[in-house]
């Protein structure tokens, strides 16, 4: 899939406001047999929105929140990545938390989602906020690392090492790793020199 740069994310948000929200509860695994990535959006959270949940009622709106809250360990659990597409396919383009399972976190810069976390207490503020004004518009903002709400209110959030770089690059690992080809060679020269006995694994 080819990537694309992501330098900020505006619009609705909508609250998961729960601890441990797992990537079983994104994207049950009855559907993993599915390998076309368009259409997996209309799986999401598909087993709370059978149990009548009141944190999947978002999805009955006509149009789908571009930000998610989350809470502590959001996406933990399996390491699908269906989970992810799911989101993207939604319409999703940034999930806000107070902590991610790692591999999930990874996962949605991959797929050009922004995943930042918040302080307690500036997620504090914005629940308080979206409780206020379920409606407002939100502006996630890349390279400063602020998240703007109506009011004048910003709000400080966190991107994990080099996840800025990745989303505003639009560049995957391996392309932003063949920058330091040369650095590569080099090593691998010096390593060739100084352990020739290593040049029979080739």
């Amino acid at each position: 899939m080819r990537k694309r740069s992501v330098s900020s994310v505006q619009g609705q948000a909508a609250v998961l406001n729960r601890d441990d929200i797992d990537t079983d509860a994104l994207f049950p695994g009855r559907f993993l047999r599915l390998t076309e990535r368009s259409g997996m959006g209309r799986h999401l959270l598909a087993d709370w929105r059978a149990e009548g949940r009141a944190e999947a009622g978002f999805m009955q709106r006509a149009e789908p929140p571009r930000l998610l809250l989350g809470a502590r360990n959001f996406g933990c659990g399996s390491s699908r990545e269906q989970a992810v597409w799911a989101l993207a396919d939604y319409g999703v383009q940034a999930v806000l938390a107070l902590s991610f399972g790692d591999i999930f976190r990874n996962n949605c810069v991959r797929n050009d989602i922004v995943a930042a976390t918040l302080a307690p207490d500036d997620h504090a503020a914005l629940l308080a906020a979206l409780a206020a004004s379920p409606q407002a518009e939100l502006r996630l903002d890349v390279p400063t690392r602020t998240l703007s709400l109506p009011g004048d209110l910003d709000l400080p959030i966190a991107l994990a090492e080099g996840h800025a770089e990745e989303l505003l690059s639009a560049e995957d690992p391996i392309a932003r790793t063949l920058h330091f080809s040369d650095a590569l060679r080099a090593y691998e020269a010096r390593v060739r020199s100084g352990q020739p006995w290593l040049a029979s694994i080739d």
